[in-house]
């Protein structure tokens, strides 16, 4: 557990406020880098996005966006199952907004970066850092899990054509994942992350069923993901094929997780989704191109509200305010007999 500076020793206080005013300089500057590379990516994306939407039927795209903003906010909801596997319950609303925030690192360069923004967004809300960034690393492996299932169960309808694409191969990467979430595989990792840290890293292994039934828990945000793009779809080729799109939704989301240097997943989901999805070449770029723009708008509106709902509450980096002023949850609090209180 981190050490929680005592407040009688002299110093100790003029140390913590120094390190919060650092993280917050270091969390702005990410969150700043993030947002300029929101914006490069939208005004690179918008002439091919001008020209696709001009004959597209609002009311696909109305249904797109609203089925991308119920998916990412599904992403922060389950996020706080995965908090309680690891023994800290904290308030889903709360929850949700650190997910918000914290999610646009991942437009940053390197894989690293969401894990980073969410890790530290839920450490400054009164999580453990080790659980806090344990859990983002489970959420993240849950999460793909659940889409290669879905995938899985969506394959057959993708084998008409050409087939779904060489990248279907990473939906093999399922059974394995599956056997890594078991605890007599995570406790080894576990115990060489304590060796090699120095550190107690005090974090329970979760029941491999309990890890299963998060994986099945992020199911409803994935075909909430497969159908926006469905929706995107339809609004510019009412033809479009349900099952096909869903299919290469997935796929390419898949694909852009797996290749950690593209912020984001940026050109491998687009490149993915246009093999797979079954559509013309020029409308399957479109689609594509359209969902990224619609599923980033989500990101940074979303990442807008959490962050005003959160100064509404307290500061990031204040975990000394009052729980019950709090108007986007509760703080975070241990399961009884697992970990002792946020430190």
């Amino acid at each position: 557990m981190d050490a929680v500076p005592d407040p009688h020793v002299p110093g100790a206080g003029s140390r913590r406020a120094w390190a919060a005013r650092i993280s917050a300089v270091v969390g702005l500057v990410v969150v700043a880098l993030a947002v300029a590379f929101v914006a490069r990516r939208l005004a690179a994306d918008w002439t091919a996005v001008r020209a696709a939407v001009a004959d597209a039927s609002v009311g696909w795209v109305a249904v797109g966006l609203g089925l991308a903003v119920l998916a990412m906010a599904g992403i922060g909801w389950a996020w706080a199952d995965v908090l309680a596997l690891l023994g800290v319950r904290a308030g889903r609303g709360r929850v949700v907004a650190w997910y918000f925030v914290g999610e646009l690192g991942k437009y940053l360069p390197g894989g690293v970066w969401p894990v980073v923004g969410r890790g530290e967004m839920a450490r400054r809300g009164g999580v453990p850092r080790a659980t806090a960034y344990a859990s983002v690393a489970l959420s993240l492996v849950t999460l793909y899990l659940a889409a290669m299932l879905l995938a899985v169960a969506l394959l057959p309808f993708a084998l008409g054509g050409d087939g779904p694409g060489g990248a279907a191969v990473v939906l093999a990467l399922l059974p394995l994942g599956l056997a890594a979430l078991h605890p007599r595989a995570l406790a080894p990792v576990l115990a060489l992350a304590r060796r090699v840290s120095g550190r107690a890293l005090d974090l329970p292994v979760p029941r491999w069923r309990d890890s299963v039934a998060t994986v099945v828990r992020y199911l409803p945000t994935w075909v909430a993901i497969a159908g926006a793009t469905v929706a995107l779809a339809r609004a510019l080729d009412p033809g479009a094929p349900v099952a096909r799109v869903a299919f290469a939704a997935l796929l390419s989301w898949i694909a852009g997780f797996l290749a950690v240097p593209a912020p984001g997943g940026a050109g491998v989901r687009e490149a993915v989704f246009t093999a797979a999805s079954g559509l013309e070449p020029e409308i399957g770029a479109a689609v594509a191109v359209i969902a990224r723009v619609a599923f980033v708008l989500v990101d940074g509106g979303g990442a807008a509200l959490a962050a005003a709902a959160l100064r509404r509450a307290g500061r990031p980096g204040d975990t000394d305010g009052d729980p019950r002023a709090d108007p986007v949850g509760p703080r975070p609090t241990p399961v009884p007999g697992q970990l002792p209180g946020p430190g």
